[in-house]
């Protein structure tokens, strides 16, 4: 009885241990292991409708397959996530360290970034001797010309005019052809048209006929408009400059180049009425050619070596209040030739993010207005001071061209004086 007793006592004791030490592992495995979130938190749902199968956790439960990632749900640490590109879709799953995606196979990838080896076997082998690459690509023309284009260049090249009419007519057919990237790359091409067209900008004095818009307006137009947003037009001219600038006019027998740097504005004695009246327009036209040209370092470096910037400075100067014949119209024309002469400024020589090449000009100090304001002086440091003119003339005008020009020329002039100091 007592030997019952005994071990009675004993299975007793054993179960007492065994059962405390079970209720120790959940401690000692928390301890160890904390939770990533609590359990509320598993049970937490997200719900946008009434229906219960509409419903998600709060906390984005991971499994071993890719799934869809709600916007407003919360994403656990260590998880491998992807987004549909497209779509903008997220997806998620449990991370596997080392895990290819079988989309990628074969390619090299850097930090979830294709890298293509442009060095590599695969890569594309430029033959020997292939043409250098065109950023502006073939100009594709159109299946047949326009028989208005192909009469206004037989009409240049040959400088055969059959009639007045005819010319004038075939002139306003070319302007507005031309700004076609094939036309007005066509045009470019043809030595002897531009050659032809400079020439008739050049030319003053010759009345329209039937109302027609003078020649030498419309031929600076048919230029503008050949090289506007046109670069293998430009370069085509850029090739041919020299050429160009040396050739004599018929009419004149004057070299284009001392013709094209000659004054925009005609003098008040000795010129026509008709030269007079036009003399805006034909400024608007021959400043927007300009500004095509100019495009070209080799052309604008040559601009401003050869005194191109005072003719510019010249439209700046005019008084508009003597303008003769004196018009609302044509002191209108007169503020819009002085306009585009700002723009062309800050466009091609102040202004880098309109990508001016800044530092190219101005190439002469500041004079002091002493020097500027006696009579009409277009020297090259008078720019700041006409400008400044023009400015106060119309201070009532926030928005005025001359304020963004005026502040402009400030900042180049700082430049240059820090330019100077660092080469003393």
């Amino acid at each position: 009885m007592a030997r019952s007793r005994s071990q009675t006592f004993t299975l007793l004791t054993s179960l007492i241990f065994i059962l405390f030490a079970l209720a120790l592992l959940p401690a000692t495995a928390s301890a160890s292991t904390p939770p990533q979130h609590s359990p509320k938190a598993d049970t937490d749902l997200i719900c946008h409708t009434s229906d219960p199968k509409d419903c998600y956790p709060r906390i984005f439960q991971p499994t071993d397959e890719f799934q869809t990632v709600h916007d407003d749900q919360e994403l656990p640490n260590g998880l491998h996530v992807r987004m549909n590109i497209w779509t903008g879709q997220k997806e998620a799953k449990i991370n596997v360290p080392d895990e290819s995606d079988p989309a990628l196979e074969g390619m090299p990838v850097d930090q979830a970034v294709i890298v293509v080896d442009p060095q590599s076997e695969d890569a594309p082998k430029i033959p020997k001797g292939a043409p250098a690459y065109e950023p502006v690509g073939k100009v594709k023309g159109p299946q047949h010309e326009a028989q208005s284009f192909l009469d206004a260049m037989k009409m240049l090249k040959s400088g055969v005019i059959e009639s007045d009419e005819a010319f004038d007519t075939s002139l306003e057919a070319l302007e507005d052809i031309s700004h076609d990237m094939y036309y007005g790359l066509k045009t470019a091409e043809n030595l002897d048209v531009v050659k032809a067209l400079f020439c008739l900008m050049e030319q003053q004095g010759i009345e329209p006929v039937n109302g027609a818009t003078p020649r030498d307006q419309q031929a600076a137009s048919i230029i503008s408009a050949a090289l506007q947003n046109n670069p293998a037009s430009l370069k085509a001219v850029a090739d041919n400059w020299d050429g160009i600038m040396g050739t004599k006019c018929p009419a004149t027998e004057t070299s284009l180049n001392d013709l094209f740097y000659s004054s925009f504005v005609p003098s008040p004695a000795g010129t026509s009425k008709i030269s007079e009246e036009a003399a805006a327009s034909k400024a608007k036209a021959k400043i927007s050619a300009i500004n095509g040209l100019i495009k070209d370092p080799s052309i604008r470096r040559q601009f401003i070596d050869n005194g191109g910037m005072e003719r510019l400075l010249e439209v700046l100067i005019v008084n508009l209040e003597t303008v003769k014949p004196s018009s609302k119209e044509n002191t209108r024309d007169w503020k819009t030739a002085q306009r585009r002469v700002g723009q062309l400024v800050l466009d091609n020589f102040l202004d880098e993010d309109m990508g001016a090449n800044v530092g190219e000009w101005p190439t002469a100090p500041k004079l002091p207005e002493g020097e500027c304001s006696v009579g009409v002086e277009n020297k090259a440091g008078c720019w700041d001071f006409h400008v400044q003119d023009i400015m106060s003339k119309n201070k009532g005008d926030k928005s005025h061209w001359s304020r963004d020009l005026h502040q402009a020329l400030g900042v180049a002039r700082k430049q240059m004086g820090s330019s100077e100091r660092k080469e003393l």
